[in-house]
């Protein structure tokens, strides 16, 4: 589900978050190095906003007109790629737009106009790896002749001729992006006598506030505010760029009853998906295979197509059409479970969330703006509520996808609205647990037998993987990893299981030998275990200190176990001593032991990772670096 688009603000579909939130895994490395290596060089900011106006209207009759103002210098060559071209995004069911004029003016003081008649209506573009079908169409335009020290100047205005909510508006503003900026300002005027409430982010100054004889006017003002930088694994752009949300809607009851409106007569089952649901949980006794088995159906046999954008973006479609053509977005999904599962006896609701690029729901300002995404709600006999999302055809029902969890939510139950927050899993939830065997012999050769299982959010990931790409890629993923362990290895053997199932954790085996790996001399090995290392964690850790909070955005752990079987003719001498450290950002223990001929290495490492705070930041750094000191350790063996 979309919320309305303002200003330049785009909204990520849910796929796409989902494959965000999965880049931060490697398939190929173990969890605790599992992230990609942030660039830490200073980034210049590529234009300067000096004006940012926007006047927004509200009518008697909730029509919403906006005009908006935008006068950018370019400061460098990304700066001109950037503002190459324009685009407008709107709605051709609810929305006009009108481009006033879009003029550049060159360092030489030369000025171009651009003729707004030249603007080119489009779809949406597709996004090969997200099938979204979408409604959004876009205004789009070339600017020729920008370049390093142009102005970009241009105004348009955009009309929402009915509101979403009836007598009701709700609006936001962001206060210029990240580019730094010498003047912006947001005027927002309502007839006098009608019911509003405002949040603000970030901002310092308190607003003008204007009454006229018919209207009030309400005025923020941010000036000469300097380029705000993102950090790496930080808080997205609107999360930390000053803005402000205004509301009309007085109670979450209201916004659950306008949803409840727009659902009526799409939620009962006919006939036919009747007769299916009875055919499907036949066999199940306990009430929770049943509800497990409506789930996996959902989510492996409706296919998610997003096709959302204004009032499209909360309405479902009729269940039975839903049912009948195998495919729906979110609030599809949402709709379709809930009301198979009341089928079953089973308590089950909509239930409005945002994603991780959007800011957490602010409880006290009651709006359906703040929300893109729709998952279910399953009340239990305790009275506490369960959450699953079936758009993820890779979770395990008990699950939750990453970008779900610790949201601020509104469930919304027979009219009612009810806010809640979704949990947030613990490390252990999202494991990769490793049980490798190795033999070293006299001549230095290493073979290895691994397997590994994966739960949470890594179970999800190898399973996306295993469902999306070829065998021949799964092979070479296998390869790579055992290249990074050691370069000349030869892969014997290699299989997956479960990477269909949505019951059982995916599992990863593979073998192989390398020549001359432990690094023997003489009559000295010299071996590591664990056998893969990585440094990322301490790059990610790099900074001395943090302003904003370090989300991998997910705890995790990994529990490691390798038995080393050497020659018996050796004898260790030397192996690193045992590490068991625990504080704010998680915990890791190591241990080291000998049995026999074999040299036992075990470790469990856990993070929590959802949202370390910058206070926490420093036992981050501490976590991570004793961690790595502890993996890069050797052992050394000795033949007389």
């Amino acid at each position: 589900m979309l919320k309305p688009i303002k200003k330049n603000m785009l909204f990520i579909a849910f796929i796409l978050s989902v494959l965000l939130n999965f880049v931060l895994l490697n398939s190929n490395q173990s969890i605790c190095y599992a992230v990609i290596t942030p660039k830490l060089n200073k980034i210049h900011a590529t234009s300067k906003i000096l004006l940012d106006y926007t006047h927004e209207t509200i009518t008697k009759n909730y029509e919403d007109i906006s005009t908006e103002h935008e006068i950018i210098k370019i400061l460098n060559k990304k700066g001109v790629k950037k503002y190459s071209s324009l685009t407008f995004p709107f709605s051709k069911k609810n929305q006009k737009l009108k481009v006033f004029f879009i003029k550049i003016i060159q360092p030489n003081g030369n000025i171009i106009h651009i003729n707004p008649k030249l603007l080119k209506t489009v779809t949406a573009p597709f996004n090969p790896e997200a099938p979204i079908f979408s409604n959004q169409l876009l205004k789009t335009i070339q600017l020729p002749g920008v370049v390093k020290g142009s102005i970009v100047d241009y105004k348009y205005r955009t009309v929402i001729i009915k509101p979403y909510m009836k007598n009701n508006f709700f609006t936001e503003d962001y206060f210029g992006g990240l580019s730094p900026l010498k003047k912006s300002v947001y005027k927002l005027t309502i007839p006098n006598g009608l019911y509003y409430r405002y949040a603000e982010y970030g901002l310092k100054e308190n607003p003008e506030i204007i009454n006229g004889r018919l209207n009030t006017t309400i005025v923020w003002s941010v000036w000469d505010r300097n380029k705000i930088t993102l950090e790496k694994m930080g808080p997205g752009e609107s999360f930390i760029v000053p803005h402000v949300m205004i509301s009309s809607v007085k109670s979450w009851n209201d916004v659950a009853l306008w949803y409840a409106h727009l659902t009526k007569d799409r939620i009962k089952p006919g006939a036919k998906l009747n007769d299916y649901i009875k055919k499907l949980v036949y066999s199940k006794k306990p009430i929770l295979e049943k509800i497990k088995a409506i789930y996996n159906f959902t989510a492996k046999k409706i296919r998610y197509v997003g096709y959302e954008f204004g009032i499209d973006g909360y309405k479902p479609s009729n269940v039975n059409s839903i049912f009948k053509n195998r495919f729906g977005d979110c609030k599809d999904h949402a709709t379709l479970f809930s009301s198979m599962l009341r089928q079953i006896g089973v308590k089950a609701y909509p239930v409005l969330i945002p994603t991780t690029e959007i800011p957490n729901m602010n409880p006290d300002i009651p709006t359906p703006f703040v929300f893109d995404h729709e998952i279910t709600a399953i009340k239990l006999k305790t009275g506490k509520f369960m959450f699953a999302d079936t758009t993820s055809n890779v979770t395990t029902f008990g699950d939750l996808p990453p970008m779900d969890q610790g949201r601020n939510v509104l469930i919304m139950v027979n009219g009612k609205g009810i806010t809640a927050r979704t949990p947030v899993l613990p490390p252990a939830k999202n494991n990769i647990s490793v049980k490798e065997y190795a033999s070293v012999s006299n001549a230095g050769t290493l073979n290895l037998k691994s397997s590994l299982i994966y739960s949470g959010a890594y179970d999800m990931y190898k399973r996306y993987l295993y469902s999306s790409t070829s065998k021949r890629k799964k092979q070479d993923g296998i390869l790579k990893n055992i290249m990074s362990i050691a370069p000349n290895a030869k892969l014997s053997g290699y299989s997956f299981k479960n990477g269909n199932s949505l019951t059982k954790p995916y599992i990863e085996n593979f073998s192989f030998n390398a020549k001359n790996y432990s690094g023997k001399n003489g009559n000295v090995i010299i071996i590591r275990l664990p056998l893969r290392i990585r440094t990322e964690l301490t790059k990610i850790t790099a900074m001395n200190k943090r302003k904003y909070s370090l989300k991998f955005g997910y705890n995790f752990s990994e529990k490691t176990a390798v038995h080393l079987n050497f020659p018996k003719n050796y004898t260790i001498v030397f192996i690193p001593g045992s590490l068991n450290i625990k504080n704010a950002a998680g915990s890791f223990a190591a241990s080291y032991s000998v049995k026999n001929n074999t040299l036992i290495f075990r470790s469990y490492f856990s993070v929590n990772g959802y949202k370390i705070k910058p206070e926490n930041y420093s036992a981050a750094k501490k976590l991570f670096h004793l961690a790595i000191k502890t993996l890069s350790s050797q052992a050394v063996l000795f033949h007389e």
